[in-house]
């Protein structure tokens, strides 16, 4: 690929190990809007968990060979998903991002591809006008929150229910959620996951919620809850209390939650703070 004064070239992520691949990443986001470095083995998860093809994936090399940049495509089925991407800041302006996206993009037509979706954090106005550019349209915007590990709440009252769920029950909840869930959040991520905890807790009322979870060191990601149809305040406390009095010391992190979540002022009032926000971007091919 040559771009007038500037010639580069793609070559599929396959043909770099986990840790090339960690280290191109981080050259690209070492003065990134929202610092996220990565390493070989966080890279690898990432990788299975969200079903990032390294051979429809992409990496740019510079005149003299060099990685420059990197763009991943997760795909499921007729879905793809555009993720990782990033330039190293001196080969920026160079024409390598639209590059990567036009090459991305033309893999997810060879799939048969009906949507392509990404989320861009939101501030970062030379990506976002990239993607607009590429055709992708604004969809919603979703908050990413966090938790730091704090002295355990107050005991649950007594007059709660609260049970742990099987991987059955688990699994029974998950079939009924919102089909609308970012990627990162949907049923195939959390299928990928090492193991899944959950808990149902039921009111006095008998209005009941559950919340599902997956702990791996020493942090809770991928949270996932309903509040049932009246999505009660009451309840998510009662979830949130329940979760924070079990795992007092484990830093809890909740990725794409919509800004218009009615849970936003519970998980606030659980000294949940917003680190920051993306947008979220679909292409129907």
């Amino acid at each position: 690929m040559t771009n007038a004064d500037y010639a580069f070239q793609l070559v599929p992520t396959s043909q770099f190990n986990t840790q090339e691949l960690a280290d191109i990443y981080n050259a690209g986001r070492a003065d990134y809007i929202v610092p996220m470095l990565t390493d070989a083995e966080h890279l690898r998860r990432y990788i299975h968990i969200y079903d990032v093809d390294l051979d429809a994936s992409v990496v740019v090399l510079d005149s003299k060979q060099v990685p420059a940049g990197i763009g991943m495509l997760g795909v499921r089925g007729d879905r793809c998903w555009i993720t990782r991407l990033g330039i190293a800041a001196e080969h920026r302006e160079a024409g390598m991002g639209m590059c990567m996206m036009q090459a991305l993009m033309a893999t997810a037509r060879e799939r048969h591809a009906r949507l392509v979706q990404l989320e861009v954090i939101e501030g970062n106005e030379p990506a976002h006008r990239l993607f607009l550019r590429c055709g992708f349209k604004e969809t919603r915007r979703l908050m990413v929150v966090k938790r730091l590990a704090e002295a355990r709440p107050d005991e649950p009252t007594s007059a709660l229910k609260v049970e742990r769920l099987n991987r059955d029950d688990i699994w029974k909840c998950l079939a009924r959620r919102d089909p609308t869930e970012s990627w990162v959040n949907e049923n195939a991520t959390l299928g990928k996951l090492e193991s899944l905890e959950g808990l149902k807790v039921t009111l006095p009322s008998d209005d009941s919620g559950w919340i599902v979870f997956h702990r791996h060191e020493a942090e809770i990601t991928h949270i996932i809850w309903q509040t049932g149809i009246t999505q009660s305040a009451a309840l998510m406390a009662a979830l949130l209390n329940q979760l924070h009095y079990l795992y007092p010391d484990f830093t809890t992190k909740i990725e794409n939650v919509p800004v218009t979540s009615n849970a936003w002022t519970t998980l606030q009032q659980f000294n949940y703070d917003e680190e920051f926000r993306r947008i979220e971007m679909f292409l129907h091919l």
